[in-house]
């Protein structure tokens, strides 16, 4: 018959090999979980060449992907996007509206392995938005005449510009990173 110390030596060995595997399985699983939605998988960024474009022009800059460890993507891809937030007021209740008003995407790569690199890319900037309005004078002026606009007709705020950078991953959150930049001029 064993004794009293045989007997708490096997339960800590059998508690520890099932806090092992326990422990194992959690680590395991948090893993995946940070997996799926991108934390710590490292990042994608943006840079531009210059922050402020005439339109018409180009604007310039190049994307980073700095991964923690090579991960097979659909893509990865840059665009340009123009939106302008709103209020819309129906029944007497106002709502906050956002309406894109430009998008131009650029794919970079397409599927392949990416883990560490530099893509240089360049973007038209319209000349005009459409929607029949004129454009503001480029500089201080025009920055002195959106302002004013926003404030007599705050239904609609300015025209805000994106490059946005976006890393497609199946079965994952995407990587993507964001910087503003201004088009002046246009209408």
């Amino acid at each position: 018959m064993p004794t009293d110390d045989e007997i708490i030596d096997a339960a800590n060995k059998f508690f520890r090999s099932i806090g092992g595997a326990v422990k194992k399985g959690a680590t395991t699983a948090v893993k995946a979980g940070q997996s799926v939605v991108g934390v710590g998988r490292g990042e994608v960024r943006v840079a531009l060449d210059e922050l402020r474009v005439r339109a018409g022009g180009d604007v310039r800059g190049k994307v980073t992907v700095a991964l923690t460890e090579p991960i097979d993507a659909r893509r990865l891809v840059v665009e340009l996007r123009a939106s302008q937030r709103g209020v819309e007021t129906r029944g007497g209740v106002r709502t906050p509206t956002a309406t894109t008003l430009y998008k131009f995407e650029h794919e970079l790569a397409g599927a392949t392995r990416f883990h560490k690199g530099e893509f240089r890319f360049a973007l038209p900037a319209p000349r005009t938005l459409g929607g029949g309005r004129a454009a503001p004078p480029a500089g201080r002026l025009g920055d002195v005449a959106r302002a004013v606009s926003a404030v007599v007709a705050p239904t609609t705020g300015p025209v805000e510009w994106r490059v946005i950078a976006r890393l497609v991953v199946p079965m994952a959150r995407d990587l993507e990173h964001a910087v503003d930049v201004m088009i002046d001029g246009v209408g």
